[in-house]
C-alpha cells in the first residue's frame, strides 16, 4: 500500500514540473513576440509604404578613416489624418543589407560581417523597427528597435501629406553601441585607432506610401 500511495506522490509530482516548464516555455514566447512594441495604426486613412525604389532606407559607416554605405528593404503602413501623419510601423529587414560602394569578394564579406553576431545578428534579429508616434511638421517622433533593445528617438523630417499619399525624407544618426553593437568600438575596447569602427551609423530615409 506504501508502495502504491509513494508511486501516486511521484506521479503528481512530475505532471506539476511538467505543466510548470510548458507555462513558461509559453510566457517566454509571448514576452519574445511583445518586444517589437508595435502600436496600433491610428488615422482617418491608412497608406502602405512603397517597396520600390521609392522608398529607400541608405546606411553610412566608417571605420579606418573609410565610409560604406548601402541599404536595407523596407516596409510598413503609415495613419494620416487631416493630411497629417500621426502614426506609423516600419520595418526593415536586416536580411537585405546591401553594400553598394563594394563590389565581388569585399561586398559578399561585408554583406556577412554586417549580418553576423558582431553586427545585427540577423539570425536571432532579422527585423528592426521604427514606430511612429507623432510629427509636428518638422520633428518626427517615435522608437527606434534593433536587436529587441528599443530607444525612443526624434529627427527632423520632411513630409508631404494629402488625402490618399505620403512622400519625404529624413537623416538620422544613431549610436550602435547603445543597440548592443559594440564590435571594435573604442568605447568598449582597447583598440589601435586603426582597429576602430565608430560607433555612429547614419541613416538616409526616403519614403512613399500611398492608400
Amino acid at each position: 500500500m506504501k508502495k502504491i500511495i509513494l508511486l501516486l506522490a511521484i506521479t503528481v509530482f512530475v505532471a506539476a514540473c511538467s505543466s510548470e516548464s510548458k507555462d513558461n516555455t509559453t510566457e517566454k514566447v509571448e514576452n519574445k513576440t511583445n518586444t517589437t512594441n508595435l502600436n496600433p495604426i491610428e488615422g482617418n486613412t491608412i497608406l502602405t509604404v512603397s517597396q520600390d525604389s521609392l522608398s529607400v532606407l541608405k546606411w553610412t559607416g566608417s571605420a579606418l578613416g573609410k565610409s560604406h554605405f548601402g541599404t536595407v528593404n523596407f516596409k510598413g503602413s503609415l495613419g494620416i489624418s487631416e493630411k497629417k501623419l500621426i502614426s506609423g510601423n516600419l520595418e526593415f529587414d536586416l536580411g537585405t543589407i546591401n553594400t553598394q560602394d563594394l563590389s565581388g569578394k569585399s561586398k559578399q564579406k561585408l554583406d556577412t560581417h554586417l549580418k553576423s553576431e558582431d553586427f545585427f545578428d540577423i539570425d536571432k534579429y532579422p527585423k528592426a523597427y521604427l514606430v511612429i508616434k507623432s510629427f509636428d511638421g518638422n520633428t518626427l517622433n517615435g522608437s527606434l528597435t534593433i536587436k529587441e533593445i528599443t530607444k525612443e528617438i526624434s529627427f527632423p523630417a520632411k513630409l508631404s501629406v494629402s488625402e490618399n499619399s505620403l512622400t519625404g525624407s529624413a537623416n538620422f544618426k544613431i549610436n550602435r553601441t547603445e543597440y548592443g553593437i559594440v564590435y571594435k568600438s573604442d568605447n568598449f575596447f582597447d583598440l589601435a585607432k586603426d582597429k576602430v569602427i565608430s560607433d555612429e551609423i547614419e541613416f538616409m530615409v526616403k519614403i512613399s506610401a500611398i492608400k
